[in-house]
């Protein structure tokens, strides 16, 4: 019996396509329906043109299928890039921001502050939509009160409300 044949042999007990309806992760659903299509008897470079992979990866999903089961082809954890603050200098980044509010006679710190602040005191380098997500992160809420000019009377306003 050829190398072909075993393998089909140990994938005829699984139904791929059926899991394949059922799974979630769409790197995951590809593998089920590429090994589906191994199952059927495709060869490797129509199944591999089909699914717009190579034939070592093919080849691969049906090792690590053999080898593992149904958990070999399930999508593992991907760390993605590292964060550019840990989380001690976010902590740190919080109480820098709340200082830097507190600094501000009027108005408010806008992202572009925020930004400087972070290239200083952290030499990390962040683009501005970078910084919204950061502030997301560390759960500061972007909503801010109506800016108070830094020359208001408050005593002159109120008298004001009430001669109006």
């Amino acid at each position: 019996m050829g190398k072909k044949a075993e393998i089909l042999k140990e994938l005829t007990g699984t139904d791929f396509f059926s899991l394949a309806k059922k799974e979630k992760h769409p790197r995951t659903k590809i593998r089920l329906l590429a090994l589906g299509h191994v199952r059927e008897g495709k060869s490797r470079n129509e199944i591999a043109n089909m699914f717009c992979v190579t034939t070592q990866a093919l080849r691969q999903w049906v090792n690590r299928f053999l080898l593992k089961g149904l958990d070999g082809i399930q999508e593992g954890f991907r760390s993605g890039r590292r964060k550019k603050l840990s989380t001690s200098q976010e902590e740190e980044f919080r109480c820098a921001i709340e200082k830097l509010q507190q600094e501000v006679e009027g108005g408010r710190i806008r992202a572009i502050d925020i930004q400087r602040m972070l290239k200083e005191k952290f030499a990390a380098d962040y683009a501005l939509p970078s910084i919204y997500h950061l502030l997301e992160r560390t759960q500061m809420h972007w909503l801010t009160a109506r800016s108070k000019h830094p020359k208001a009377d408050k005593e002159a306003q109120e008298d004001f409300k009430k001669t109006l």
